[in-house]
């Protein structure tokens, strides 16, 4: 058995190649002789942390709490342990006892709670903002009658991401949250939503969406982290069947249910509402996304019963022209939260839909939200919305260690925040692990430079760099150099890459479905390109891989400016990646 000794700042440990170990922000592969007293077990990422044995890190800022008395400390320190926030240290003060032998941090940027995105679909991330030319009534619309989107989108997520064909789910889904962690996000809806699908198996034989992971990877996933008792659920769809019905009103006993509703501006989404509350889910577990749809009426009702309300204004916008009534949602009281939806339609990130938001705000609803109320509904409201509100969403002693450094360039704090954009991020942390930044910061931030990878360079010359792996959960390591490669060579949908990864048993059933000659043996790639074409019209069009930020992605605002639904004033939305 091989045995080595290291030493992190004054904690010494014994490592045995048969486990791991968290020490300070380091993840030490190992297992510990010497154990001291477990203090905690993260189930979802199989790490143990020992008390006394991590000193913790020491990050040095500006530090925006988000807590009720809008606490801001300028030249302070967090001090972070065991993925918790031990205590905040203000300019003066003295250091706690223990926090004299935790690393020290000098950010030189403002700290604030991790963006917390309720909205999302990240197994969608791969693809490009779709060239919208219409204006849809609702979602049933573009989803099921729309050829373009079915053979632009959802048909190739079926052969990008199900095990009959490419088997690439674990990509898609890391790239999901590889983008999250790139906008700021810690914390990410949707990774766990409730696929299977029926209508999948109707439309695809049989053939189900997955979600890509059962356990957590990188950000936090609010189907599968155990914040705190009440768990969340997500659901794309309601009520099709008693079955999903059943399960709705199951979920909402146990925990937050998390669900799209009224997602368009027809009298049907309306009434999305009314089934709802005649099945009994309208209530503080409630938690809409979209409700563009919604009467007066209704937003007051949900305010009433205690409902929550996530807003996606970009998606709205390019998809219907029209988004959710937060006016009266607000003045109602409605707890507000905002997220982007997805790639296809929406910002990469909640940090980008601020900007949204922002315009929104400034120019149709004459400042309706303050600056700071902007910033709550991506931290603290949805923290409360999922009932999590005593473990995220604000910097305090006793709060998860889930973190985002960006630089300081506004004078107001919260202003600061809305301002930032991608290239502005310092650094992200998840459970008090730094994941994400400025290339020089997190390799000081992590004290260990091994497995560290650069992903983004902006125009100045500015690196940034990630961790990739997901210890602990039984899913290989793989680079996001090899992730970006296996997603793009897929996207071209070849015929010969399509004949030595699918089987020709699933080519035969494909064609069969077609009513076409089955394929030889073994199958050609003239049999895999039949197939491709005949039982999902692919390939469509040439698609790239989206970039990981707005920087790197050329199509993202000309394809906003081409839009036809979008308000005038939102057209200055690349005004914020100029400064």
């Amino acid at each position: 058995m091989r045995v080595a000794v290291g030493t992190t700042k004054g904690a010494k440990v014994i490592r045995i190649s048969c486990g791991i170990l968290a020490v300070g922000s380091a993840l030490l592969f190992g297992c510990v002789t010497q154990l001291p007293v477990p203090v905690e077990v993260a189930a979802s990422r199989r790490v143990v942390t020992y008390a006394n044995a991590d000193p913790g890190i020491l990050l040095a800022g500006k530090v925006v709490t988000m807590n009720d008395a809008g606490d801001v400390f300028t030249g302070a320190r967090v001090w972070i342990r065991g993925g918790v926030i031990d205590a905040i240290v203000k300019a003066g003060e003295p250091l706690p006892p223990g926090a004299e032998l935790a690393r020290s941090i000098e950010t030189n940027g403002v700290i604030y709670p991790g963006l917390i995105d309720i909205h999302n679909h990240p197994e969608y991330a791969v693809y490009p903002l779709m060239p919208i030319v219409k204006k849809y009534k609702d979602r049933y619309e573009w989803r099921y009658y729309d050829d373009d989107y079915a053979r632009r989108i959802e048909d190739p997520n079926v052969v990008l991401g199900n095990a009959e064909y490419y088997n690439l789910g674990m990509d898609v889904g890391r790239y999901g949250e590889y983008m999250a962690l790139a906008g700021g996000t810690t914390t990410l809806q949707g990774g766990g939503s409730s696929y299977p699908l029926a209508a999948a198996s109707v439309l695809y034989g049989g053939l189900y969406f997955r979600p890509y992971a059962r356990s957590e990877c990188l950000a936090r996933n609010i189907e599968t982290t155990s914040v705190a008792e009440r768990q969340a659920y997500s659901s794309v769809d309601i009520g099709r069947d008693v079955t999903e019905w059943k399960r709705l009103q199951d979920d909402f006993k146990r925990g937050t249910i998390v669900v799209h509703l009224a997602e368009g501006t027809t009298s049907r989404m309306a009434n999305e509402f009314r089934y709802v509350k005649s099945a009994g889910l309208l209530g503080p577990n409630l938690v809409v996304i979209h409700g563009v749809g919604l009467t007066d009426a209704q937003l007051k009702e949900m305010a009433v019963a205690g409902a929550k309300l996530v807003w996606s204004p970009l998606s709205n916008f390019l998809l219907y022209g029209k988004t959710a009534n937060v006016r009266v949602a607000r003045e109602a009281g409605v707890l507000i939260s905002l997220a982007p939806d997805w790639g296809p339609s929406g910002s990469k990130s909640a940090l980008g839909e601020l900007k949204v938001a922002d315009l929104v705000n400034r120019r149709q609803l004459n400042s309706l939200f303050g600056n700071r109320e902007l910033v709550e509904m991506v931290t603290r409201n949805p923290a409360r919305a999922l009932r999590w509100e005593q473990k995220l969403g604000q910097i305090g002693p006793g709060f998860l260690a889930d973190l985002l450094v960006v630089d300081d360039r506004e004078a107001g704090s919260y202003r600061n925040i809305i301002a930032a954009t991608e290239e502005n991020i310092r650094l992200v942390i998840v459970r008090g692990e730094a994941l994400y930044g400025d290339s020089t910061l997190l390799s000081a931030a992590r004290a260990r430079t091994e497995g560290i990878e650069e992903t983004a360079l902006f125009n100045g010359g500015r690196r940034k760099s990630i961790v990739p792996d997901c210890p602990g959960i039984g899913m290989p390591y793989v680079s996001v150099a090899e992730t970006r490669r296996r997603l793009q060579e897929a996207l071209q949908f070849d015929a010969a890459y399509t004949a030595r990864v699918v089987s020709r048993e699933q080519i035969a059933k494909d064609l069969a479905r077609c009513n076409a000659p089955g394929p030889g043996d073994p199958a050609s790639a003239e049999d895999a390109r039949r197939m491709l074409s005949c039982r999902f019209g692919l390939p469509f069009e040439k698609t790239d891989l989206a970039p990981l930020t707005v920087n790197e992605d050329l199509q993202f605002f000309p394809r906003i400016l081409a839009n036809p639904n979008i308000p005038e004033y939102l057209k200055a939305l690349p005004e914020y990646y100029k400064k």
